[in-house]
């Protein structure tokens, strides 16, 4: 990765790693994913013990136990009783385990009848009658009760004053409020209005004041920004948007660190953005091979444990390991400088937009380390997902895309392909991140790119966080990138000439 046009790798780090291999390697995202392929391949006794070896289990860990080894099948259905199995069941798992309101509401009226009969009195049969009534008022007393229902299934009701302000002072509500100010559940939003918002943390103050903004209620939601004690950039911008006070702009206008934010507003005023150079003067022996997972793995366990950021920068100060010497000196600045590193990769047969596209992903995916693996198991510079990886070639070894040239090759194909589907780096962001299938579900029918506070608020709008959050920060790399690469753009003209949803 870095300025080498491709690091040639042993060729023992290009063959799947063999079990006994994996079963030595520090305890890891890497370790449990070579774990989940062999526990794919294996049964009874040894898918057992695969399975008791993974660090960081998830439900899909204990289904594919439970289709190896018979003993694990009857722990797996009575942990995970649905609609289709409940009668199979003891109710036992039901009283224990639960059984959600999405299943609830996706049942037969007769069969919800049947399940409240044989029910015992308990938290369960509750939710269960207070759903197949429709009579939310006993759980609008109750916020456990409350949210055992509305963070499963979230009927559109409106929730009377005297009980709304209770329910905002849970834990739980910033989840409830999420999900609900990025819907159309109108009675519920409107119920949000009557919220004592000061009482609210910062960070839920921002999603109420995007309620107020959607139901067009901007005085109250330029109310409730001005009452946070720590704005941040996108606070000072909404700001900014709602009131047009010289104010607001400045304080972006006082920020180095670029983002969505700031960029747009230096460029509304004309002020140009600085980039930091990062220098290399090759004065450290290379450390840490970042084409190796395991080198990566001790990589993040020595920056965990370092007290000086300065100081563990020198150590990297090699061109092999610019991107580790970037990440590392982002946080020794406290991530107010602007570090847009450009290692070499074989990117020949792309022109300047898809360049600054690949980069601009690339940066967000791995800040350009090709030995990453993610909690979801994505791999390498671009962070794969194995199922994309195997649709591409199913016969090529999992472990070579950790290596540059291969990531390189096999995501270009992809990046490509979401560009010609969706013509523009914003939205190629959200299907990078999130799949195609939710980008044309979910965000490209509710987009708008006319109206006073377009595109942003639909921007806001977007129900996943993560891709949210990644498509603004994409859309951000690559406009900084596409000026890096000799074409100069603009935020603007990405937002408000380019884009068609």
């Amino acid at each position: 990765m870095k300025w080498l046009l491709f690091f040639i790798l042993p060729i023992f780090l290009l063959a799947n790693p063999t079990l006994d291999e994996v079963f030595k390697y520090p305890k890891s995202y890497y370790r449990d994913f070579w774990l989940t392929e062999y526990l794919k391949q294996s049964k009874g006794k040894e898918a057992e013990k695969i399975y008791k070896a993974i660090t960081h289990k998830k439900n899909y860990h204990l289904k594919l136990l439970a289709n190896r080894y018979p003993p694990y099948k009857k722990i797996y259905e009575c942990k995970h009783v649905n609609r289709y199995n409940w009668k199979k069941e003891p109710i036992e798992c039901i009283l224990k385990h639960g059984f959600s309101v999405w299943n609830i509401k996706r049942m037969k009226l007769k069969d919800i009848q049947e399940l409240f009969n044989i029910l015992p009195d308990s938290k369960v049969k509750t939710r269960l009658e207070i759903v197949k009534n429709k009579d939310y008022k006993k759980a609008f007393k109750d916020n456990d009760l409350f949210y055992s229902i509305f963070l499963s299934y979230i009927p559109d009701v409106y929730i009377p004053e005297i009980y709304i302000n209770n329910i905002a002072k849970d834990r739980r509500f910033k989840y409830l409020l999420a999900l609900v100010v990025r819907s159309h559940r109108y009675k519920m939003k409107k119920s949000f209005l009557k919220i004592n918002y000061k009482a609210l943390s910062d960070r839920n103050k921002f999603v109420l004041a995007l309620n107020a903004i959607d139901l067009h209620r901007y005085n109250l939601a330029v109310k409730i920004l001005e009452s946070k004690q720590n704005k941040t950039n996108q606070d000072n911008f909404w700001l900014y948007l709602l009131t047009k006070k010289q104010k607001y702009a400045n304080e972006l206008l006082n920020k180095n660190r670029m983002d969505l934010y700031t960029l747009y507003i230096y460029e509304k005023f004309h002020k140009p953005y600085k980039l930091d150079k990062l220098k290399v003067y090759n004065t450290a022996k290379v450390k840490y091979d970042i084409n190796n997972p395991l080198d990566v793995i001790q990589f993040y366990k020595d920056k965990a444990k370092t007290k000086d950021y300065f100081k563990f920068a020198k150590t990297l100060d090699n061109k092999k390991m610019l991107p580790l010497k970037a990440l590392i000196l982002d946080k020794a600045y406290h991530y107010t400088k602007n570090y847009y590193i450009m290692p070499k990769y074989n990117l020949n047969d792309l022109n300047i937009s898809s360049k600054a596209l690949f980069y601009a992903l690339a940066r967000q995916e791995s800040r350009f380390i090709p030995a990453q693996i993610s909690r979801s198991y994505a791999i390498g510079l671009m962070q794969m997902m194995p199922f994309l990886i195997r649709s591409f070639h199913p016969k090529e070894d999992m472990e070579s895309f950790f290596t540059t040239k291969v990531n390189v090759k096999y995501s270009k194909k992809h990046m490509l392909w979401l560009y010609k589907e969706l013509n523009h780096p914003l939205f190629v962001s959200y299907a990078y991140n999130a799949g195609i299938g939710f980008t044309k579900s979910k965000v490209l029918p509710k987009f708008k790119v006319k109206g006073k506070l377009e595109p942003f608020l639909s921007m806001e709008m977007v129900p996943y966080s993560e891709s949210r959050e990644y498509g603004k920060k994409v859309l951000t790399n690559y406009v900084i990138y596409k000026t890096l690469l000799g074409e100069k753009t603009t935020l603007h003209q990405m937002l408000h000439k380019d884009i068609k949803p």
